[in-house]
């Protein structure tokens, strides 16, 4: 492979627990996509409990981390694993093969932006459109990133919700991460509840068109 690709093994927010052998166990790909400095690896290392650099690194090859997080579907447990997959925009443009590499087998596709960029939130609807392919059949959410920032903020809340309501696309806000390394799971864990469900019930929406 002419490109470096870096892969983590990281079990993130939890190690994979000791459940019974009856519990089910799922595993979903998650691809991270976006412009420059819109909060990919952020976001990737915030839901898999990793360590947030304080600065915009570029993203070399391709990092994949995993995050196992058991939640009941109804009465039932279920131990999903998220394989959370991230590629440098540099990257993807010098080497043909990387794109392919996060797109294959793709179940959920985040497109991640910079509530602070203005002209990355005017460009969504593209970024969005050409996220997916319709052979993909794959979940798509966008997350903003650095919503907590207030005074840099570029986009208001009536923008996210009338853009939630056009596109039929959910939008995540995430804010910092907590000082206390103790808080953080509270703050992460709407997030992966609401990633879990997505994609069960994209599952259950596939099923239903068999």
């Amino acid at each position: 492979m002419s490109c470096l690709e870096v892969k983590s093994s990281s079990t993130g927010v939890l190690e994979k627990p000791n459940l019974p052998p009856s519990v089910p166990n799922v595993t979903y790909k998650i691809f991270l996509c976006g412009k420059t400095a819109s909060g990919k690896t952020w976001t990737m290392n915030r839901l898999t409990g990793q360590e947030v650099a304080g600065q915009h690194v570029e993203t070399v090859g391709v990092q994949c981390s995993n995050v196992f997080w058991p939640m009941k579907i109804g009465n039932r447990l279920i131990l999903f694993r998220l394989e959370l997959w991230d590629a440098g925009e540099a990257s993807t443009r010098q080497y043909t093969h990387v794109l392919p590499v996060c797109r294959e087998g793709v179940d959920a596709v985040l497109v991640c932006c910079s509530a602070s960029d203005r002209e990355g939130w005017l460009d969504l609807p593209r970024a969005v459109a050409e996220a997916t392919q319709p052979a993909d059949r794959a979940a798509v959410a966008v997350v903003l990133t650095r919503w907590d920032q207030f005074s840099k903020r570029e986009v208001t809340e009536a923008e996210v919700e009338a853009f939630e309501a056009s596109r039929g696309v959910p939008v995540v806000r995430l804010g910092a991460a907590a000082s206390d390394p103790a808080q953080e799971m509270a703050h992460t864990a709407p997030t992966l509840n609401f990633l879990c469900r997505r994609l069960w019930q994209r599952d259950q929406e596939l099923l239903a068109i068999k």
